[in-house]
């Protein structure tokens, strides 16, 4: 693929001389590149350098960036997850399902985040089969129609910012009036099935719409939790090894093992040093780069412009940062700005270790050679630490993962050789962090005339890894705007018309269709699809996104 990184690059002009300032990225020598980044590194106070993304590394990599950013550079700026997540201290301190838990015959599902179909395919098949032939119980509490929805006993159309206040209403302690299902009692209904239940009740969690930020999903979560105590939950985060990021520190006031900053004591024998005081997560850390209150801004693999739910505050984080250093696969629009570019080594190209979103830990082992001179990126955290006078301790993947099983109570009997035992099936990986409980969210009343968004991922989209997959990149579905046909009808608007949609920060042009799943007084769209840039519509500070809808 002639988009693949194979050589660092680093500033330059048009004939490929290098220069701080320059326009073009130009191919440099590993140790000039390394160089410029510790230079950069070396030179910013620990307040000012972030580090974002990292969730489809090995846990092996994730583990070497989180001990030289937190324990060598110091800064806890430091977040796998895009903007698009729930945080890692709720996900990890609610009681937590496997999958075959959530498949139980028998068992109650409740399903409180996106589609599995498009999101979390292997996992769809699994839910579907227990559902259709193993006599599992789904109630759906979405924001549109699910490949899960022609199964489920109760299927409940919620409005953004509405899920906590429709859970209420399930067990008698609200208004249920602007909910949809298929009957007046299905709210009532769905929570007396619940209160019945006699097996399992597992809660799938994850981010329904990028147009609602996590706070209304957490409080959701929260009710259920504790009108259901038993109920355990199985997080929906789609990234590929975003589990084994939390589980290695890559987010904010959390260690390796599923620990905190206060028990900082468990790393003084492995670590230089841990972070003081809790640091950003992703949003927040743009927000202070487009401010220009960060000298250093590290991506993991993050496409900050591809991935992150508000492209704008991506495209100002980008601008604002004083050096942006770049670990990547591909030549994406977020590398093309930064200052120095290190390629680095895919997932089918290194040895380590992967964790799925149960925290099942299963191994991986090199298939092809990478291309050029990248490297695994817990190499290049080795090389950039002894720039700056550290030695992490790390000659391969194994030594990595020593450390991880001496420093983690989680890990500790967690050996190579179990894992490579059970290659198949992995381990699973218990424990878990004490329950977090945020204020609750405001989420403010829909503006007249307006239309509530729901901004969903499709399986197919202009994402990096689809877009240069040959076999792949054709299927995406492209975006339009689905309207419930009585909203339709209201409005005047036939299907196929295209029309304006319009916010305070801009306006996109998008063609209407006629859509049954989509809840009254929303309108839906897909991300990341060619033609339509969804991102210019979303707003990563506002709790949901209300959008006018204009014809031309």
């Amino acid at each position: 693929d002639e988009d693949r990184l194979a050589t660092p690059l680093l500033r330059g002009d048009a004939l490929g001389n290098r220069s701080r300032d320059g326009a073009e990225l130009v191919a440099a020598p590993w140790s000039e590149a390394l160089d410029v980044a510790a230079g950069a590194l070396r030179s910013a106070p620990a307040d000012r350098i972030a580090v974002v993304g990292g969730a489809r590394l090995t846990n092996e990599s994730q583990y070497a960036w989180a001990k030289l950013a937190k324990g060598v550079l110091g800064t806890d700026h430091v977040d796998s997850q895009l903007g698009d997540g729930l945080p890692a201290d709720l996900l990890l301190g609610l009681p937590r399902a496997t999958i075959d838990e959530a498949c139980t015959a028998g068992g109650t599902i409740v399903l409180l985040g996106p589609d599995p179909k498009e999101e979390l395919g292997a996992l769809y098949l699994r839910l579907r089969h227990a559902v259709v032939h193993d006599g599992a119980t789904l109630i759906e509490l979405t924001q549109r129609r699910t490949g899960l929805t022609d199964h489920a006993a109760h299927s409940l159309r919620v409005q953004p910012g509405e899920a906590a206040e429709v859970v209420a209403a399930m067990f008698g302690g609200g208004s249920s009036g602007g909910v949809q299902g298929r009957s007046a009692g299905d709210v009532v209904g769905a929570g007396e099935l619940l209160a019945a239940a006699t097996g399992p009740i597992t809660v799938l969690l994850g981010r329904p719409s990028l147009a609602e930020a996590a706070g209304p999903v957490v409080d959701a979560a929260l009710a259920l939790h504790d009108h259901l105590p038993d109920a355990r939950f199985l997080s929906l985060l789609r990234r590929g090894n975003v589990h084994g990021a939390m589980d290695m520190g890559l987010a904010p006031g959390l260690l390796p093992g599923r620990t905190t900053l206060a028990d900082a004591d468990r790393f003084a024998d492995a670590w230089p040093g841990v972070p003081d005081a809790v640091g950003r997560d992703t949003l927040a850390t743009l927000e202070a780069a487009a401010d220009g209150q960060v000298d250093v801004l590290v991506l993991l693999g993050a496409d900050l412009l591809a991935d992150v739910p508000d492209r704008d505050l991506a495209r100002r984080a980008l601008d604002g940062a004083g050096t942006v250093i770049a670990l990547d696969l591909f030549a994406t629009e977020t590398v093309a700005s930064a200052d120095v570019v290190l390629p680095a080594a895919g997932p089918t190209e290194v040895d380590g270790t992967f964790t799925n979103l149960e925290g099942r830990v299963s191994r991986v082992v090199r298939k092809v050679t990478s291309p050029g001179t990248s490297r695994p990126d817990w190499m290049i955290a080795v090389d950039l630490a002894d720039r700056l006078g550290t030695d992490l301790g790390f000659m391969s993947s194994e030594d990595v993962w020593a450390e991880l099983t001496a420093v983690s109570a989680v890990h500790a009997d967690l050996s190579s050789e179990a894992i490579a035992a059970e290659s198949t099936e992995g381990v699973l990986v218990m424990g878990g962090l004490a329950l977090v409980r945020p204020e609750p969210t405001l989420v403010p009343a829909r503006q007249p005339s307006a239309l509530r968004l729901v901004a969903t991922r499709s399986m197919y989209d202009t994402g990096v890894l689809v877009a240069h997959s040959p076999s792949l990149s054709g299927l995406a579905p492209g975006a339009r705007a689905a309207l419930e046909p009585a909203e339709m009808q209201r409005l005047g608007i036939v299907d196929g018309e295209v029309v304006d949609l319009v916010v305070p920060k801009g306006t996109v042009q998008v063609p209407v269709v006629a859509d049954a799943g989509v809840a009254a007084g929303t309108v839906h769209l897909l991300v990341n699809q060619p033609g339509v840039d969804v991102a210019a519509l979303l707003d990563a500070g506002a709790p949901v996104t209300d959008v006018k809808l204009v014809r031309r």
